[in-house]
Order: C-alpha cells, then sequence, then structure tokens
C-alpha cells in the first residue's frame, strides 16, 4: 500500500473514532434542589414553594435507582424547627437528631466515610453525599434542631419519586402532595396558615418588588406563614429572608435585610470568622491542601488572614 493510500486510510480511521465519540457525548445532567426552611416552607424540584405546618412525619423525597432507594423523611417539633430527620441510601439508614448524626443506630463523627455515602462538615452546613448517586443532601445545625435542609439530584428526575418535594414532571397541588406525603401518626397534626399580618414580612416585602415582580405577593404570604407564632424565633424567620436576600443579591437588599429583620450573621466558634462565601473545607494543619471536592464556595467560618486552622 502506497504511503497516500495509508494516510488516506488513518484520515478515515480517525473520523470514524472520532464519530462514535460523538455518539457517545452525553448530555450535561440537570440539577435539582428541593429545600424546606423555617417553619415550614418547602420548594420542591419543580414548580411553586408553599406551606406547610404541622407535626407530623412527611416523605419529602423517595424515589429508587437501579434498585436503590433513596429517601428522605422529616418531621418538625412544636418549636418549627426539624428535630428529627432519616436519610436512606441503598437500605442504609442515617438518622439526624439532637446535632447527632446516626448512621445504623451508631452515632459517628465527622467527617464520616462509608461504602455508600459520605458526610462532613460543609462551611456553617453539614453535608451528606451519596457514592452511587449525584444525591446530597445537606442541612444547618441550629439550637433546638434544623432550621434549613435541602437535597439536590444531578439527574432527572425519576419516574416514581413522591414527597413534598414532588413527582416527576408534575409540580403537584399544594393539598395533594402533603396528603400524599403524610406519614401515618394518630398523635400529630396538620393545620391550615392562619391569615395573619406581620409589620417585619410587610417592611421587608415592600423592598423586593423590583426584584421578586410577580412572586413578591406569594413570598410576602410565605413569610406571614412562616412566622406566625415564632415571631422570636431567629432560627425559624432568619433563614426565609436570607433565601430570599440571596435569590436577589441586589445590594440595596443586602444592606437592609439583616437591620430590618435583626437576623445575625451565623456565629463562629473561637477566632474564626464569619464569610459569606469562603471555602467549604477550612486548611488546617492535618489536611492543609484539601480535595478539590471542598473547594466549592458557601457559607462558612475561616480563620483571620495569614492564619491557619491548628484545632483540626
Amino acid at each position: 500500500m502506497t504511503t497516500q493510500r495509508w494516510i488516506l486510510v488513518f484520515i478515515f480511521s480517525l473520523a470514524s473514532v472520532l464519530g462514535t465519540v460523538e455518539l457517545f457525548k452525553t448530555k450535561e445532567a440537570q440539577t435539582y434542589t428541593c429545600r424546606t426552611i423555617g417553619s415550614g416552607i418547602v420548594q420542591p424540584f419543580k414548580g411553586e414553594s408553599y406551606y406547610v405546618r404541622s407535626d407530623c412525619p412527611f416523605t419529602l423525597t423517595s424515589f429508587t435507582v437501579n434498585r436503590g432507594e433513596y429517601s428522605v423523611t422529616i418531621r418538625r417539633g412544636h418549636n418549627g424547627l426539624l428535630v428529627q430527620v432519616e436519610i436512606i441510601i441503598n437500605k442504609v439508614t442515617t438518622l439526624l437528631q439532637n446535632g447527632h448524626v446516626v448512621v445504623q443506630n451508631k452515632s459517628v463523627s465527622l467527617p464520616y466515610d462509608h461504602t455508600y455515602q459520605h458526610i462532613v462538615k460543609y462551611g456553617i452546613y453539614t453535608k451528606l453525599r451519596s457514592s452511587l448517586f449525584p444525591f446530597t443532601v445537606t442541612w444547618h445545625n441550629v439550637d433546638g434542631g434544623i432550621n434549613s435542609l435541602w437535597v439536590t439530584l444531578e439527574s432527572e428526575l425519576s419516574t416514581d419519586m413522591c414527597g413534598l418535594c414532588g413527582k416527576q414532571n408534575l409540580a403537584g397541588h399544594r393539598h395533594e402532595l402533603i396528603r400524599d406525603s403524610q406519614l401515618h401518626d394518630l398523635r400529630c397534626k396538620t393545620r391550615d396558615p392562619v391569615l395573619q399580618k406581620n409589620h417585619v414580612c410587610s417592611q421587608f416585602f415592600r423592598r423586593t418588588k423590583s426584584c421578586l415582580q410577580d412572586n413578591n405577593s406569594h413570598f410576602h404570604q410565605l413569610c406571614r406563614d412562616n412566622i406566625f407564632g415564632f415571631e422570636n424565633s431567629h432560627e425559624v424567620f432568619c433563614p426565609f429572608f436570607q433565601e430570599v436576600a440571596s435569590q436577589c443579591n441586589q445590594s440595596r437588599i443586602n444592606r437592609f435585610w439583616r437591620r430590618l429583620t435583626r437576623c445575625e450573621k451565623p456565629s463562629c466558634p473561637g477566632d474564626l470568622i464569619y464569610e459569606k462565601k469562603g471555602p467549604a473545607f477550612i486548611p488546617s494543619c492535618s489536611n492543609p491542601d484539601p480535595a478539590p471536592f471542598y473547594q466549592e464556595l458557601t457559607e462558612t467560618c475561616v480563620c483571620p488572614r495569614g492564619e491557619r486552622n491548628l484545632s483540626l
């Protein structure tokens, strides 16, 4: 075979290989997030946020992937905070209660590594990440419980999905989602929201119209639902104001919202300083160069400039 023919064969072979690679390119996965904050606000994977006032246990989300079960169930206490969260990943049960993390009935310390999941401190939050499927649960502990929790999926929603976070391709009506997601317990109650004005909510959402536009009145109602009965509980109402301020991300709103709502910045242990966007994992003597996973930015507590955390 002549040199020219060898070149032609090589070019056609390369084109064939490149064409094959192109066929196997996958579309970037969609990311879905479902949040529950305060005393009962739920932002489903799809659709409009809503409110549920209840001390009953609920399925937040549940679905199966490759015969593996993934589910999150929640229960709020009379203080409005989440007092019990159960996470199941492929038959491994993790319980969040009283500030503790219990895996398969054994209390664990963080970071925790398991065949199916990893649990780490993530800035001011704690994050559980599945090692089998792009599924994470992140939460914020406060005195009395958990005041914000969200589930993130980097995958298309499963066809058998159910829970307060919604169903695949169907946002679902609020009453339908609440009814179908509530777990049986005769001792608990689910109450309708009370129509009550609140001065702080009115002042706050008077200044967010340009940002939220047509959604402003809906968020204002969520604010009233969330704060009613918990007017003195910053742990309950502050996460909601912060979430709205974060969504708007306008300097004018960022300047006033903490002063208006009297929501202080999260406190940090020792000499650490709160930072709105900083490394999820603080470099330390034992781990001076955290892995790229920990370099994601989040709300965090950092060392003063030029110093390193010697306690880790």
